[in-house]
């Protein structure tokens, strides 16, 4: 398909048709974090790279900026900082301390606390000196997320990482496989993890983020039960047809309001099958990274589930109400549609899918009236 046919009448199908494909376009659920309150001066929504992740954290109090406003996220961070992140990120006790021993982290040090309290959790390793101003690698930041969040490797079977700067007898092997597995980290488009390579301010809270809300659940709809959705107009009911050989499912949608028929639509979760003999909206690759994390998952320009407009998931593990039923372990998506300046959030369940779309303002676009068991 080509980018055209994307663009091409989407003012006009985002409310019905695009609401109609929802279910099968994406599967997240969560609250909202919109991650206003930094407005750091040198991170723009929409257009600076990790704006999600920093403001992420921003908005949970675990960093903040410069007295002038801004973030320097090209600044590299420093271990101090980065201790004093992890002790917010996880909640750990500032009391009772077990006194690390660091030549240079004396306890008149403005960050003892907080590099004794992630010493005594097994963060950093006994040494002579702690060199709270230097940075971190790549290698090394593997290494304290794998510990923090106690982090196992994804076994994937259609892939594994391979880095060519990364040997299997490396000491940092299996934390990278671990951070690379659960998307908190991956590697260069030439291959390589650079795992020496020393962590910007900007990175790190990007990796930080991604391993606090890393999952891994079901967001396939339910094929044993049959949806109702509402676009406020007409009434959507989704009827599964079967799985089909190249890996699509497929759904016939039925237009209840209008008593019409929407061509059967296909769902793939990883595949970028485009079939024949079916209408073309229903084959775009929905390909969505395992597990979950809070990061940016598309661009405008790439051909995907939010193919219209900049894409990413905001929460993993939130809370939403609908209809008076409330939904755990929701997982959100924002899209932002750059030429109409327009903003859409989706809301998906665990085992059910798309449960709500709304607009910046709240007003509801679609939404799961029910289902019903078959």
């Amino acid at each position: 398909m080509q980018k055209c046919e994307y663009i091409k009448g989407v003012e006009r199908l985002l409310k019905k048709w695009m609401a109609a494909c929802a279910i099968f376009l994406l599967a997240v659920t969560g609250t909202m974090q919109y991650a206003e309150a930094a407005s750091f001066k040198d991170m723009k929504k929409n257009s600076s790279s990790l704006y999600v992740e920093v403001n992420y954290l921003a908005d949970l109090d675990i960093i903040s900026g410069y007295p002038d406003g801004q973030f320097k996220p090209n600044e590299p961070i420093a271990k101090k900082h980065i201790a004093a992140m992890l002790v917010k990120a996880l909640e750990l006790p500032m009391t009772d301390l077990v006194d690390p021993g660091y030549k240079d982290v004396p306890k008149t040090h403005p960050y003892y606390n907080e590099i004794a309290a992630a010493y005594k959790a097994g963060l950093f390793s006994k040494a002579a000196n702690f060199k709270p101003e230097s940075s971190i690698s790549r290698a090394f930041m593997a290494r304290l997320m794998s510990k923090a969040f106690q982090l196992k490797v994804q076994n994937k079977a259609d892939y594994m990482p391979s880095y060519s700067d990364v040997a299997r007898n490396s000491d940092f092997y299996t934390d990278i496989m671990r951070v690379s597995t659960n998307n908190v980290a991956t590697g260069y488009p030439n291959g390589t993890f650079k795992p020496n390579q020393l962590i910007t301010r900007a990175h790190f809270a990007a990796f930080l983020t991604r391993a606090m809300t890393a999952r891994t659940m079901n967001i396939m709809p339910d094929a044993d039960y049959t949806y109702y959705y509402t676009d406020g107009s007409s009434t959507y009911r989704y009827d599964h047809e079967g799985k089909e050989e190249n890996g699509l499912d497929y759904w016939r949608i039925t237009n209840e309001t209008e008593y019409e028929d929407i061509p059967r639509l296909g769902f793939v979760q990883d595949s970028s099958y485009y079939g024949e003999g079916y209408d073309d909206w229903a084959h775009f690759d929905q390909y969505i990274p395992h597990p979950f994390v809070v990061t940016q998952i598309h661009h405008h320009d790439d051909i995907g589930p939010v193919g219209y407009g900049n894409g990413w998931i905001t929460s993993t593990n939130g809370k939403k109400t609908v209809r008076g039923t409330e939904y755990r372990d929701v997982l959100v998506v924002e899209s932002y549609f750059p030429w109409s300046k327009e903003t859409v959030i989706e809301y998906y369940a665990k085992d059910i899918g798309l449960i709500q779309r709304v607009d910046s303002l709240g007003n509801e676009l679609y939404g799961l009236v029910k289902r019903v068991k078959k």
